[in-house]
């Protein structure tokens, strides 16, 4: 299915200020992720850009967990979706979603590399051990997903998924 133009308009730039700010949203269905909203939003005055992708729809809560115990297995994918809180407990990481947050098409080990990428300086390689080991498939880990969206899935046979009627969506 080709993605239907179900929003278009001209509106003020939040950068240059000109109402030179084209809008375009359009609904895509993307399978087992569902319907989506992609936004392309372009200012022909400076150029300023906006692109998003958000769920059009949600389904049941649930919470996914994957065991990850050899090299393999950092080759799943996973789609975690912009409500989703990741959470890998042998290694203290728990990744909760912002107010912009996007879905996010990945692997196992992309979602390592980019815990690791956006801890920059903070993560010295000592301090970080056991994440570069994880990644390199020398630590077994269990990760978690808890979607209140229900739009999370990690494609594997190994995943065990529990529906869940309220999910933890806070931070700490």
């Amino acid at each position: 299915m080709e993605p239907k133009l179900i929003f278009e308009a001209k509106l003020k730039c939040p950068v240059c200020g000109n109402e030179t700010l084209i809008a375009r949203d359009y609904l895509y269905d993307a399978g087992e992720v569902g319907k989506l909203v992609l936004s392309n939003w372009e200012c022909t005055s400076c150029n300023y850009k906006f692109r998003d992708v958000k769920p059009y729809e949600t389904r049941e809560p649930k919470t996914l967990e994957f065991v990850v115990e050899k090299e393999e297995d950092l080759n799943v994918m996973v789609y975690r979706s912009p409500f989703a809180i990741v959470k890998i407990p042998e290694l203290g990481i728990e990744i909760y979603p912002e107010d912009a947050s996007q879905g996010i098409l990945s692997t196992v080990e992309g979602i390592l590399e980019d815990f690791l990428e956006n801890l920059g300086s903070l993560c010295q390689e000592n301090d970080c051990y056991d994440v570069y080991e994880a990644k390199e498939g020398k630590r077994k880990f269990t990760l978690i997903i808890e979607d209140s969206s229900g739009l999370s899935f990690i494609k594997s046979e190994k995943v065990k998924v529990t529906r869940s009627l309220s999910l933890s969506q806070t931070q700490p």
